[in-house]
């Protein structure tokens, strides 16, 4: 069945893994010279780049006028990148290439191999069940589908006629990009975009981990050994492999620790009450017992993982557990918070903006390490290009923008701090800032095109009252990397000795959590005296004790609940300042024998890779700490975006930080770490790092074999990257496809049934074709345009349920000229949703296309072709 597959879609793949390295090779003499403080002067993140900058100048010339949605123009910017990059690679100095590929062979051919294994690896895991139906897939469907067939940019709302998309749309821009230049629909795109994104995510994390174990060098410590040699490239590879699992494919440790005693009953009740994560705080069939007044210790039903519920997996990501003053689950179970992680996103398949800005993310990443490499300011080319990669992460997921510009300009901050000696100046932080603001100023001209038409639902912030995060819940999150860390992070401390400025970090980090608290309770004030409905939810919750003065016990009772998971970003963020700002020569009496030792004398005892992977630590704690005292406000008025926006990034930097621990404890043979030691770690790490690996074992297995039936059917489907013909209805589908071969590259509007979200039987036309329709899923339109959503939708969601139901001829017409519809799609959903008394006006006034009968002969699903003389003469009957 696999090599049927391969015979009739891997060349596919095969396409997709051409084009992309095509892009990688084009950009890689850019990033030699642009890129060169890397080991591997930046091959592993060649590709990343490469399709971020053929995407930017094709989006960046369409957008200006000069370029249409073509196969030809996409050719034209690989084209103009690859003389851009020669340009500069020609420039200056030359790369010794053959220096180059005896350092880094060994990651060369691993990390091929990996990208290789990766895009066939999940294209056949998609290829086992191509779901588009699900959650938000006919969402990212319709983004995709719109932007293929937009022929200018910006491109068509697929869900709103007449306006074009406004979201931050560029990994969908890329994905059509590939789609359209190897000629695939959108539905066979959408599947090689989710194959790609592991593939590339796996890849650069790759790359960014081994070249941070690669340049780790040995200076003088207290064990006086010296100037030693950057890390061997074994060592590298096998700490890349390690971070790329974290990554890639570590679950958190809701399988091992929840779900797996939830599922074979084999922890008590209690415990599962304890920890209280989503619908999984209690066995079912005791709950029903006691709905039923049968006693509490009715037997449980053990039941193995081919029998676990539909869609176990997904609790991984809903870990987290809101509750409000009384000790009951906060209301409106969908607002609770999202803590997804990569992994889950891979075996959902969404391909969301945070999903498909990973590669993306890890290549500034990549960006913000060559800065601290380097170890001089960044020149004018490195600027430009920093600049465009920022603005890129603001284009693919708004939030990831300034997240890692405050990253890439923490790097430089180090790179000053290693060469100061310890010390940072005034001058040294107003550099700093005008490095940063530099950076954000030319990421907006950029993406300015972008930026001028994008709206969002943010409006300010709210502050966290009542929902602090509890530590069971985030241990059962982020357990792996608060094992490995909180290890690695006393062994630096023990390394440092008296260099561990633990004043100057206790001082910041209570200046932290300080400011995160002011923050808060200004905004609590401010909300009181300017604008008291942004309270409404946490008034709802004080009412029951006679208001917000009768409430403050429970308030503070519950805040200290959240006291632990505190603690323990503090000592991440107090121990990290403590040991990248070291204490000086002088905050030691002089004559301790001990220090008069030249080894001693040095004050940065660390190498910059260090550095680097403490920087990360302390960006995940952050992150973390955030949300924990305030969060964006948006129409959900929670802090679930927040939540998931955060935690999300939190585990990318968690996961490159805890890969580099894992080399530095057991790896770097320079270092005094006895055997004992070594081994205790060693367990843990393989105990922790297994523990999440459960998940896509069991989880991919489960999509694979168990929800597609092919486990239980004796003759299964052809395997197929193709999800389109499972999407809706089969008669629907059929007349689409029909339609959709006459276009002959027009845009049309088209008229269908307005539904709700999270359904596929609605906006498909949209979602299938592109062709743009009067209106689609509302409340998405209305999460994506915010304020401004009312304006432009006008009186849509009337007029199409009128236009359908309404028996009267001249309605129609008015309706239809009003959005300039060209053809009015009647078939399953319009149907059930309108019944069929309405489409006799169609059926004596317009031409039907693409008519498709049932086995009874009756035409289901058909098209209406509206021409000019319909719209002008009088109705018929």
């Amino acid at each position: 069945m696999v090599f049927d597959w391969l015979a009739r879609e891997g060349w596919i793949v095969v396409n997709w893994w051409l084009l992309v390295t095509l892009a990688g090779l084009a950009a890689l003499p850019l990033c030699t010279r642009l890129l060169g403080a890397l080991p591997d002067k930046g091959y592993t993140p060649a590709r990343a780049a490469g399709l971020l900058l053929v995407g930017y100048v094709f989006w960046i010339l369409g957008s200006l006028g000069f370029l249409r949605n073509t196969a030809g123009s996409i050719i034209l910017s690989w084209l103009i990148v690859l003389g851009i990059a020669l340009a500069a690679y020609f420039s200056g100095q030359r790369l010794n290439w053959r220096d180059w590929w005896r350092s880094n062979r060994t990651a060369v051919i691993i990390g091929e191999i990996l990208f290789l294994v990766l895009l066939f690896g999940w294209a056949l895991v998609r290829a086992h069940l191509p779901d588009l139906r699900t959650t938000e897939k006919p969402m990212d469907l319709m983004f995709l589908s719109s932007i293929m067939r937009s022929p200018t940019f910006p491109p068509n709302d697929g869900w709103m006629a007449g306006y074009s998309i406004s979201y931050y749309y560029f990994g969908y821009f890329i994905s059509a990009m590939l789609g359209t230049i190897s000629n695939i629909s959108s539905t066979y795109a959408y599947s090689m975009t989710a194959a790609l994104v592991v593939a590339l995510t796996g890849l650069t994390s790759f790359g960014v981990v081994y070249n941070l174990v690669r340049s780790r060098t040995r200076v003088p410590s207290d064990e006086g050994n010296g100037d030693g040699q950057a890390a061997g490239s074994r060592w590298a590879v096998a700490a890349g492999l390690v971070g790329m699992l974290m990554i890639v494919f570590m679950g958190n440790f809701q399988l091992a620790l929840i779900e797996i005693p939830f599922e074979t009953r084999t922890a008590p009740e209690s415990y599962l009450s304890l920890t209280g994560t989503q619908e999984r705080e209690v066995y079912p069939e005791r709950e029903a017992a006691r709905a039923s007044g049968v006693a509490d210790d009715q037997p449980v039903t053990l039941t193995p993982p081919t029998q676990w519920g539909y869609w176990w997996w997904f609790r991984a990501s809903r870990v987290l557990n809101d509750y409000d003053l009384q000790g009951q689950v906060m209301p409106n179970w969908y607002a609770q918070p999202i803590d997804e992680f990569p992994q889950f996103s891979f075996v959902l398949g969404d391909n969301h903006p945070h999903v498909t800005a990973l590669p993306y993310v890890l290549l500034v990443l990549g960006l913000a390490l060559n800065v601290l490499l380097k170890g001089t300011f960044p020149n004018r080319a490195e600027i430009a290009f920093y600049s465009l990669a920022i603005g890129a992460l603001i284009f693919f997921n708004t939030w990831d923008g300034p997240i890692y510009l405050i990253a890439l300009v923490g790097a430089d901050g180090l790179r000053r701090l290693v060469r100061g000696q310890g010390r940072l100046e005034w001058r040294d932080g107003l550099q700093m800032a005008g490095l940063g603001a530099l950076l954000l100023v030319l990421a907006l001209l950029f993406y300015l095109p972008f930026l001028i038409s994008f709206r969002s639902q943010a409006s300010g912030l709210l502050p966290n009252v009542i929902t602090p995060t509890f530590f069971s819940h985030f241990f059962i999150m982020f357990g792996p990397f608060i094992l490995l860390l909180g290890v690695y992070l006393i062994m630096e401390a023990r390394r440092a000795g008296w260099r561990m400025n633990w004043s100057l970090g206790l001082k910041l980090g209570l200046a932290l959590v300080g400011l995160l608290l002011a923050v808060m309770l200004l905004l609590i004030l401010a909300a009181l005296l300017v604008a008291p409905s942004t309270l409404n939810q946490l008034n709802q919750f004080v009412e029951p004790f006679g208001g917000l003065g009768g409430a403050l016990g429970p308030i503070v009772m519950r805040r200290l609940q959240g006291v632990p998971v505190l603690l323990f970003l503090l000592f991440l963020i107090v121990t990290t300042v403590a040991r990248v700002f070291p204490r000086h020569l002088g905050a030691r009496n002089d004559q301790d024998e001990k220090i008069k030792n030249q080894s001693d004398r040095v004050v940065v005892n660390y190498p910059p890779a260090t550095a680097f992977a403490l920087l990360l630590v302390v960006v995940g704690a952050g992150l973390v700490l955030v949300p924990e005292f305030f969060y964006l406000r948006d129409n959900f008025s929670t802090r679930i975006n927040t939540i998931f926006k955060f935690y999300y990034q939190a585990w990318l930097v968690f996961s490159i930080a805890s890969a580099y621990a894992v080399y530095v404890i057991l790896g770097d043979s320079s270092l005094r770490v006895g055997a004992v030691v070594r081994g205790a770690y060693g367990v843990l790490a393989v105990v922790a790092i297994g523990a999440g690996l459960l998940y896509p074992v069991l989880a991919v297995y489960d999509r694979m074999f168990l929800e597609s039936g092919r486990a239980r059917a004796e003759n299964p489907a052809p395997l197929s990257i193709d999800g389109g013909p499972q999407l809706i209805a089969a008669t629907d589908y059929e007349a689409i496809m029909c339609w959709q071969r006459q276009l002959n590259g027009t845009v049309p509007v088209v008229a269908e049934a307005l539904g709700g979200a999270y359904n596929p039987a609605y906006g498909r036309v949209a979602g299938l074709t592109g062709v743009p329709i009067v209106l689609g899923w509302e409340n998405h339109e209305n999460q994506w345009r915010g304020a401004t959503y009312g304006q432009v939708a006008g009186s849509r969601s009337a007029d199409i349920p009128s236009l359908y139901s309404d028996l009267r001829w001249d309605e129609a017409q008015v309706i239809l000229s009003r959005y300039g519809i060209d053809y009015v799609f009647y078939g399953s959903s319009e149907r059930q949703q309108y019944g069929s008394s309405g489409e006799e006006k169609f059926i004596e006034n317009l031409e039907p296309v693409c008519a498709v009968r049932d086995g009874q002969g009756d035409v289901v699903s058909v098209f209406y072709r509206v021409t000019d003389r319909a719209l002008q003469t009088a109705p018929q009957s």
